[in-house]
C-alpha cells in the first residue's frame, strides 16, 4: 500500500519561519553575519522566480533565508510522481526540495513497516551524513577559537585516551587524510545484542595498528569521525549530543536531527528494511533507535544519526547557504582535492562529497553527502549553490545511495529546472 503526502510544505513553512537566522562567526573567533545575498532589494521571504535577466545572486554561503510558501501545484506533482515510482521498488521513501526565492516541498510514499504508510515527517537513519554534522560542528568550534584545523588531534582527547592518532591534525581527520584504518568490526552480530550501547573507546580500540604517512592520500575510514567526535566532547566539555545541540543544531528547527543514542527520535518511524525484507521485531528489539540501539552506538561520530526529511532538507540549506558557519568555513568544508580512484566516490572535501557528477550527474555544481547504512537505510542530501536549492530524499531499504536514492533526487532537480 503506498500513500502520497504532499501537503508537509505548509509545515515547513511554519517551522522554516518560526526562527531568525543562526550567527556564523569569522576565522578570528568573532561572531559576524553569515554571508547572505547582498543585492540590493533582495528580499529573504520573496517567493517569486527570478526573471533571465536578474539571475538569482545564490551560491555557496549565500541563501537568503528559507522561503515559506510552496511551490506550484504542476511542480508538487511533478515531484511526487518521482516518489509514487520509487515507491514500486522501495519499501518507503520520503523528501523534501527548498528552493531559494520559490517555495518548499515535501512527500511521501511507500510503507514504514509494510503496513502504514511513511509518513513526510518520519525519521530514517541517515548513517554517514552524520559526518557532514560533526564536521560543521568542528569548523565552528575552529570559527570561535576553540581549536586550529592545523592542531594535532592528540591535543583534543582526553589524557587517558591510549590511541595512536598517528601524528594526524584535525584537518587530517575531517579530510580523511590521516591514515588511520577502520575499527574491524564489520562482521559483528549486532542481532544478538540489539540493544547493546557500544562505547566510542571500545570501537577504536578494535582499529588495526597499521598506519600510513597522514596528510598524503584519501582513504574513506570511519575512525576519522568516530575521533573527531571524541574532540568535539573534549573541547566543549559536554557530550557530543549535547555539543551539537548547542552548537550547529541549536535552531530548535532542528530538533529532528537526533545524535543516537543520547538522543532518540520520535514521532513517526520508517522501519528499517534489507533487500526488501522488514527486519523483524526491530521496532522492540532496537529499542526504537534506527536502525537499533547497538548499531547506532557503533557509529558514534561517524553514522549514528537520525532524520525526517524536512529537517535534513532544511539544516543542509541553512549550512550550506551562510546560515550556521562562516562563509569562509563553508567553502574550505567544500573545497574539493583531485577525482578519488576509479571514480568511486567523487572529490571530497571536509564531511562532504563534490556530488556533481556521481550517478547520473546533476549537471551544475553540486555538494552534500549521503548515507548507506546496512542495517536498513539509504539517505541523500544535495545542495546546488548556484540555485540555491537543497534536496534531500530518504529511504528504509538498505543501499547505496547512488544507486537507490540520488537518482531520485537528480529527477527532482531537473523537474525545479
Amino acid at each position: 500500500m503506498n500513500r502520497a503526502i504532499c501537503a508537509f510544505a505548509t509545515v515547513l513553512a511554519i517551522i522554516v519561519g518560526a526562527c531568525g537566522t543562526s550567527a556564523g562567526s569569522s576565522d578570528n573567533g568573532h561572531l559576524i553575519t553569515p554571508g547572505l545575498p547582498s543585492t540590493p532589494g533582495a528580499s529573504s521571504t520573496s517567493t517569486a522566480s527570478p526573471t533571465a535577466s536578474e539571475p538569482a545572486p545564490y551560491g555557496l554561503g549565500r541563501f537568503p533565508a528559507p522561503p515559506t510558501g510552496a511551490l506550484p501545484n504542476e511542480t508538487a506533482s511533478a515531484l511526487q510522481a518521482i516518489l509514487d515510482r520509487a515507491a514500486s521498488n522501495l519499501p518507503g521513501v520520503s523528501a523534501t526540495v527548498i528552493v531559494a526565492g520559490r517555495g518548499t516541498w515535501s512527500g511521501a510514499a511507500g510503507t514504514a513497516d509494510d503496513a502504514h504508510a511513511v509518513e513526510v515527517d518520519s525519521s530514517f537513519g541517515i548513517a554517514s551524513f552524520t559526518k557532514t554534522v560533526i564536521a560543521a560542528e568542528i569548523m565552528l568550534l575552529a570559527d570561535h577559537g576553540k581549536l586550529a584545523l592545523s592542531d594535532p588531534v592528540s591535543a583534543h582527547l582526553p589524557a587517558d585516551f591510549t590511541f595512536d592518532t598517528n601524528g594526524a591534525t584535525i584537518g587530517n581527520l575531517l579530510a580523511m587524510e590521516s591514515g588511520i584504518p577502520d575499527p574491524a568490526l564489520d562482521n559483528t552480530d549486532y542481532a544478538a545484542d540489539p540493544m547493546r550501547d557500544w562505547r566510542v573507546r571500545e570501537v577504536l580500540a578494535t582499529v588495526p595498528a597499521d598506519r600510513s604517512k597522514p596528510g598524503d592520500h584519501f582513504v574513506y575510514e570511519d575512525a576519522n569521525y568516530m575521533l573527531l567526535g571524541m574532540v568535539v566532547a573534549q573541547v566543549t566539555g559536554q557530550t557530543t549530543a549535547a555539543a551539537l545541540r548547542s552548537g550547529v543544531l541549536a535552531d530548535p528547527r532542528f530538533a529532528a536531527l537526533v545524535y543516537q543514542p543520547e538522543e532518540k527520535p520520535t514521532g513517526s518511524l520508517a522501519l528499517p528494511h534489507v533487500n526488501g525484507q522488514l527486519r523483524p521485531d526491530i521496532l522492540a528489539r532496537g529499542g526504537g533507535y534506527l536502525p537499533s540501539k547497538a548499531e547506532a552506538s557503533e557509529g558514534n561520530g561517524s553514522g549514528c544519526m537520525a532524520s525526517d526529511s524536512g529537517t535534513l532538507a532544511l539544516w543542509g540549506y541553512q549550512l550550506f547557504g551562510g546560515a550556521i558557519l562562516s562563509q569562509q568555513a563553508v567553502r574550505t568544508m567544500s573545497d574539493f582535492g583531485a577525482d578519488l580512484p576509479n571514480g568511486v566516490m567523487g572529490p571530497y572535501g571536509m564531511g562532504v562529497f563534490d556530488q556533481t557528477n556521481l550517478a547520473s550527474g546533476y549537471g551544475v555544481p553540486t555538494v552534500g553527502n549521503g548515507g548507506w547504512d546496512d542495517g536498513g537505510y539509504s539517505s541523500v542530501m544535495s545542495v546546488i549553490p548556484s540555485e540555491g536549492i537543497a534536496i534531500a530524499v530518504l529511504t528504509n531499504e538498505a543501499g547505496d545511495p547512488k544507486q537507490l536514492v540520488m537518482p531520485l533526487a537528480q529527477q527532482m532537480a531537473a523537474v525545479l529546472r
